[in-house]
């Protein structure tokens, strides 16, 4: 597991517990889907595209998500290993939390990949200077 930022690190006004929870999802994730002398790396960095938008994002050189796939993993409820269940692989809630909690911070999350060769997954939240506000998580 590799951490790499930039120093200091981009300002962010977020909920630490619930922004805790989204990377330690995605993290624990990687962990699982690369195999024993693989690479996870989380890399945080202000984007030069967006307006004091923040990314963070969690790359490994796992198994990969088919391209079938990849526009689902978002999805309640949805399993990239049709022969995972519950009991054996989670409720298929994890990256559907990650998504909510960061649209409730006013941001997005992304996924790229490539079968076999690896993941990112990308958070993008607005710095501090954005307007967008945090938004309750219930309700």
């Amino acid at each position: 597991l590799a951490v790499t930022a930039t120093a200091p690190g981009p300002a962010l006004s977020a909920d630490p517990v619930r922004l805790r929870q989204a990377v330690g999802n995605l993290v624990s994730n990687a962990v699982r889907h690369t195999p024993e002398g693989g690479r996870v790396t989380l890399r945080a960095y202000a984007s030069e595209a967006g307006c004091g938008t923040v990314v963070i994002e969690v790359t490994d050189t796992g198994s990969g998500i088919p391209a079938d796939d990849l526009p689902h993993v978002f999805d309640r409820f949805w399993r990239a290993e049709k022969s995972r269940s519950r009991r054996t692989g989670g409720s298929g809630l994890g990256l559907a939390i990650v998504r909510k909690l960061v649209e409730a911070h006013g941001g997005t999350a992304e996924a790229t990949s490539t079968e076999g060769e690896g993941s990112t997954f990308a958070l993008r939240l607005p710095g501090p200077r954005s307007k967008a506000a945090v938004r309750p998580l219930m309700g």
